[in-house]
């Protein structure tokens, strides 16, 4: 592993970092009502706001992790494309992220719900390595 992929690798846990306190900032600062019974004019803009900022939290923080355990599986030998699977992985997660929070907003969210959401993203994830990652 060289230093480029080491800055990389703290880059990207520095930037979900900065984006995890948007998030904190953004979600205690929108709207801020004195009254409980007072309906927030943007609530829906809001909402999609936070969702974005926490998928991306999410997606900033997996793929410099994805990328250290395949470099841990791979034996400690960067291959090429280490990083496009680990970018991949991380829109998934967001993707899922995304998905979970949508449908608990929307009032949709359940336990089978949620484990086919997740049951759905291994199945891209496997499609994908068998197509993408292909020899």
């Amino acid at each position: 592993m060289s230093g480029r992929h080491r800055a990389f690798v703290v880059g990207l846990t520095a930037a979900s970092l900065v984006a995890v306190v948007l998030l904190v900032l953004s979600a205690s600062r929108l709207c801020p009502g004195d009254q409980a019974g007072q309906p927030c004019p943007d609530a829906t803009a809001h909402r999609v706001l936070v969702v974005g900022l926490a998928a991306t939290g999410v997606a900033l923080l997996v793929a410099p992790f994805a990328f250290l355990a395949e470099y841990v599986a791979r034996r400690r030998i960067v291959y090429r494309g280490a990083w496009p699977r680990a970018a991949r992985r991380a829109a998934i997660a967001g993707a899922v992220m995304a998905s979970l929070a949508g449908l608990r907003l929307g009032g949709a969210l359940t336990v089978a719900v949620a484990l086919f959401v997740l049951f759905l993203a291994g199945v891209v994830e496997w499609f994908a390595v068998r197509r993408l990652d292909a020899p």
